[in-house]
């Protein structure tokens, strides 16, 4: 139950991070004023930081107790005639997570921390604000963190895939009727949400946002 509200709960900051990034489209006013409304409350972006991270760990944490119990327990018929029924998706659980980990920890050092590329650190539009839009526009030509952003992507559309619908009848939402729009469910969400991210990529790559 706690891995299924770990997994929900991560899955929705995605969501509504992605939503925010989306501001990009709109223009540099629009997005360096959303990151600035944030930065403007340090107590509640702290908070849901620090909660976040405790969410992470302890996911990952059940993720791994939960892995080595399994690998312990199953008998090697059950595995085969499980392999053979499972997804993509669900038998790549283990291998996305670690991808998503490794991705999530460039991200906070490339664009939230600046420390792999802190030139537009302490640059400035002309309200004052901190200028996230030219940031991530520069990030974005680059054509190795591109590729390392798109990589990330497929990681986390993998791992939405399966970790949604998966989680949600954990919780005991599982029927009969409802069955079919479950396992639905987590790759239109993972479809969304990467979809959404991917946009933002290749719309500066391709020139499309400046």
């Amino acid at each position: 139950m706690i891995m299924a509200l770990t997994g929900l709960g991560l899955a929705g900051f995605v969501m509504a991070h992605m939503l925010g990034n989306l501001q990009l489209f709109e223009g540099p006013h629009a997005l360096n004023s959303y990151a600035a409304f944030l930065r403007d409350m340090p107590i509640v972006l702290w908070a849901v930081r620090i909660g976040l991270l405790s969410i992470a760990v302890f996911h990952i944490g059940l993720a791994l107790q939960l892995g080595m119990r399994n690998r312990r327990a199953r008998p090697v018929e059950y595995t085969v005639h499980r392999y053979r029924q499972a997804s993509i998706a669900s038998r790549t659980m283990a291998i996305s997570g670690m991808a998503l980990l490794v991705f999530v920890g460039f991200h906070l050092l490339h664009l939230t921390a600046g420390v792999i590329d802190p030139g537009f650190n302490d640059r400035l539009d002309a309200e004052g604000h901190r200028d996230v839009y030219s940031k991530v526009v520069h990030a974005f030509q680059n054509p190795f963190v591109v590729l390392l952003y798109l990589a990330g992507q497929l990681g986390l559309g993998l791992h939405l895939n399966h970790a949604i619908a998966s989680s949600i009848q954990t919780m005991g939402f599982e029927h009969a009727g409802l069955n079919r729009l479950l396992k639905a469910l987590g790759p239109v969400i993972g479809l969304i949400v990467v979809l959404g991210n991917v946009a933002i990529i290749l719309a500066v790559f391709l020139g499309i946002v400046r």
